[in-house]
C-alpha cells in the first residue's frame, strides 16, 4: 500500500503542537478530507491545538492503522481555512514525510507520492 492510498483511508490522526508554556501537546483528531498532501479537521477554536496553531503553525502528524502495521509520521504547516463561531476548519499542508509499512521500515515519502 501507497503512503497516499494509506492517508486515504484513515479517519483519525494525532497533530502535536507547542502549548502556550512551551511544552509539547497532542490530540487526536478526525479527518475530515485528505487530497494532494492535505488534511482537513474540524475543531473548536478554543482548544489548546487551535489556539497554538494560530500561534505557531508547524505541527507534526502521526497516524496507523488499527493493527499498529502502518503508519505515517509528517511534519505539515496548519492553518484555520473556514472559521465559524467558535469552530474552525483546519487545512494541513504536509512538507515532510516519513511511511512505516508492514515491514516496519521506515522510509522517506517524496512529496508527489502524497
Amino acid at each position: 500500500m501507497s503512503p497516499k492510498e494509506f492517508l486515504s483511508q484513515l479517519t483519525v490522526m494525532t497533530i502535536a503542537v507547542i502549548d502556550e508554556e512551551g511544552k509539547p501537546w497532542a490530540v487526536p483528531v478526525k479527518i475530515q478530507t485528505y487530497q494532494n498532501g492535505e488534511i482537513t479537521w474540524v475543531s473548536k477554536t478554543t482548544t489548546v491545538h487551535s489556539r497554538a496553531i494560530e500561534r505557531s503553525p508547524e505541527i507534526m502528524i502521526n497516524a496507523f492503522d488499527e493493527a499498529g502495521m502502518r503508519a505515517i509520521y509528517a511534519r505539515a504547516m496548519a492553518e484555520k481555512t473556514l472559521p465559524t463561531p467558535g469552530v474552525g476548519t483546519y487545512r494541513a499542508r504536509i512538507f515532510e514525510a516519513w511511511y512505516t509499512d508492514a515491514t516496519h521500515k521506515k522510509s522517506p515519502v517524496d512529496m508527489e507520492d502524497l
